[in-house]
């Protein structure tokens, strides 16, 4: 019946379809999808390889890049998180 289906809101294809402090990020769910995702705060898994916002092509990763002001840092062999740059 309709109604079984899970409702994806802030579907996009690129950036500046998403408002400030956003990109969009490929789904975790599901991966044809893109959605507005907030970027990275402090603490964030982040990933190194994330184009700055805006990017106006179509983003291959489910994160965004770290908000302005921190960078991508690796924490241990393959983990990375946003960190306030020195």
């Amino acid at each position: 019946p309709a109604g079984d289906a899970a409702v994806i809101t802030g579907a996009c294809d690129k950036d500046p379809q998403c408002g400030g402090g956003m990109c969009c990020a490929v789904s975790i769910w599901v991966k044809s999808i893109r959605i507005c995702t907030p970027m990275g705060k402090v603490g964030d898994t982040c990933h190194p390889l994330t184009r700055k916002v805006p990017f106006l092509g179509r983003r291959m990763h489910h994160t965004c890049p770290c908000m302005p002001g921190l960078a991508c840092l690796r924490t241990s062999f393959n983990r990375f998180i946003c960190l306030a740059r020195k």
